[in-house]
């Protein structure tokens, strides 16, 4: 062997392990948000919310999120929202069948017996609507898809079905990989990132269901040992309980009947629901009538609504999420007291006076001090970012 033709050996460090990418998706019947390492990425100047919309107007586009829901009183069959209430389900399914009693849309029994949607744009089932949304979210939070591994959250009530069906639904966004992870529990892993404790109550309010649920989370991994939920009790039933208020009043006032017209009535759905939001915030909220049906006579003026009057509106829909409280205790074998910490989600726990009728129910302060509407998505990302957590992953998916 010639020597001088040898190469020295070169000692090389190891290559660091390249760090894994990944998100986690709070894909909502009414809203979606995706967060990365704790925290919901942001649309520019418009939060991190995203409604969960996909509209098909004339013009050939497909509009997402805000611009989508837009639409919704001048094209209603066009404009899809809340398809998360069917995915997964069968054209005969009670679920279709409880969608079609609620919704305008020309919904269909597909080719395969699924429930889809008909619109200008053709077929589209719930599966493709969702993934419309991940995707649009996507683009507008300019958060990569290529080589990243996303976890989204399922209510605890889907079966194996509906959850592959969300599983499919993030999947057409082209994430490298999707694992799905039961609501609460996101939740709870977000307040529990620095502590611990045995039981935590999740009250989800949403825009569209309740979901109530206890969690064991005195060891690892954490457990659901009780949960139950109303797939059409939320913010929506909100909005239209203030509708419905706002249309006898005119009626009453004016001679003016709102609810007459399906369009018109949902342009006041809409209106009442920023009224809502505003309340939030302030004691009073205006709704101005001409906007909402410009063939309203001029004596259809404004119509204020107040906090405490929305509150009384709602009492009924609150006093049902209790009544489903009293049942998922029940089923868990624990009582209100035994709760160490109530966590809240869900945008519609900001309805007015619900945190102190939550307080009375457990006998303590709600947490809330995570954004309600993003505490999902943040949880899932936890569950995302750390492979030790991969336990609680739904291995279905």
């Amino acid at each position: 062997m010639d020597l001088t033709q040898t190469r020295p050996h070169i000692l090389r460090r190891p290559m660091p392990a390249r760090k894994r990418k990944t998100v986690g998706i709070d894909l909502g019947t009414t809203n979606t948000v995706v967060a990365r390492n704790f925290e919901a990425l942001s649309i520019e100047g418009s939060g991190c919310v995203m409604p969960s919309a996909v509209a098909f107007p004339p013009s050939g586009a497909t509009l997402v999120g805000s611009a989508a829901r837009r639409r919704r009183a001048m094209d209603p069959k066009n404009t899809v929202l809340s398809a998360k209430r069917i995915i997964g389900a069968r054209w005969r399914s009670s679920y279709t069948g409880q969608f079609r009693e609620h919704y305008p849309y020309d919904l269909v029994e597909g080719p395969d017996g699924w429930a889809v949607f008909k619109t200008r744009a053709g077929l589209k089932c719930p599966v493709d609507i969702g993934g419309t949304v991940v995707s649009g979210l996507c683009e507008l939070t300019k958060c990569p898809v290529q080589d990243v591994h996303a976890v989204v959250t399922a209510p605890v009530g889907f079966d194996r079905r509906r959850r592959e069906a969300t599983s499919l639904a993030v999947s057409k966004a082209k994430f490298a990989s999707v694992r799905v992870i039961e609501e609460p529990i996101a939740t709870a892993l977000a307040y529990l990132n620095r502590a611990s404790l045995k039981y935590a109550f999740v009250y989800d309010l949403g825009g569209g269901t309740f979901d109530a649920a206890v969690v064991d989370c005195s060891s690892y991994p954490f457990r659901v040992i009780g949960h139950g939920g109303d797939p059409y009790l939320g913010g929506d039933d909100v909005d239209r309980t203030i509708a419905l208020h706002v249309a006898d009043r005119t009626l009453a006032r004016d001679g003016w009947d709102l609810s007459n017209d399906a369009v018109t009535f949902d342009r006041l759905v809409l209106a009442c629901e920023l009224a809502k939001c505003e309340l939030s915030e302030s004691e009073q909220a205006a709704i101005a009538i001409p906007s909402v049906d410009a063939a309203a006579p001029e004596s259809c003026g404004i119509i204020t609504i107040t906090r405490e009057e929305v509150q009384q509106l709602t009492l009924d829909l609150v006093r049902r999420t209790f009544a489903m409280c009293d049942e998922v205790l029940a089923q868990a074998g624990v009582k209100a007291r035994d709760m160490e910490a109530i966590f809240l989600a869900g945008g519609s726990t900001r309805l007015p006076g619900l945190r102190g009728y939550i307080e009375s129910y457990f006998g303590k302060r709600p947490r809330f001090d995570l954004d309600p509407m993003q505490v999902v998505s943040m949880g899932a990302s936890l569950a995302a970012a750390r492979p030790a957590v991969a336990e609680l992953l739904d291995p279905c998916a």
